[in-house]
């Protein structure tokens, strides 16, 4: 089978299951190696399919058309709830936070905030003392991906976020990087 058989025959395997699809399983299945699936992945997100990597596997996240953007935000953790609330409340959702670290480059965790109660539910569980926000790492300092059914929400969220102090201009190595 050749690369691009395989990266079709991921994308089914994927695309089919109920659940999240581990690389190892991946990779016995099509008999190669992790870091070949890894590959794959990354090329198979290059040519513009939205597959998610998850703790638990590969999902394939169907939008249903959603606009999406980055935003570079800044905030002291008591202010999370209030970023999350001023996308949500306007029509967003925040897909993930993203952070450039020193030492560990790009880190990226799935959010999937859409709703008041999401927001709730991810504060309860950093609040337990059980984990910190990535943005603790970088002063603050983070990247969201926001979807809205069209532009003009996506405008209304960042002028929110703008008048609340919270959004930053983008970097430069961002858009190149990380192609919404």
């Amino acid at each position: 089978m050749d690369g691009q058989a395989r990266r079709n025959k991921i994308i089914d395997i994927v695309k089919k299951s109920e659940k999240p699809v581990s690389g190892t399983f991946l990779a016995e299945q099509l008999n190669v190696s992790r870091q070949v699936v890894v590959t794959d992945i990354a090329l198979i997100r290059a040519n513009g399919v939205n597959i998610m990597s998850t703790n638990r596997g590969y999902i394939i996240n169907s939008d249903g058309g959603r606009c999406r953007r980055i935003i570079k935000s800044r905030h002291t953790d008591e202010q999370i709830l209030d970023e999350l609330f001023t996308i949500v409340d306007n029509g967003g959702c925040a897909e993930n936070t993203i952070i450039n670290h020193r030492y560990y480059n790009r880190v990226e965790a799935p959010l999937n905030v859409s709703s008041r109660r999401d927001a709730k539910v991810f504060m309860e569980a950093i609040e337990s003392g059980k984990s910190k926000t990535l943005s603790s790492a970088t002063s603050g300092y983070h990247y969201h991906v926001i979807s809205a059914e069209d532009e003009a929400t996506l405008d209304v969220i960042e002028d929110e976020l703008k008048a609340k102090g919270y959004w930053l201009p983008l970097d430069d190595w961002i858009s190149k990087e990380m192609p919404v």
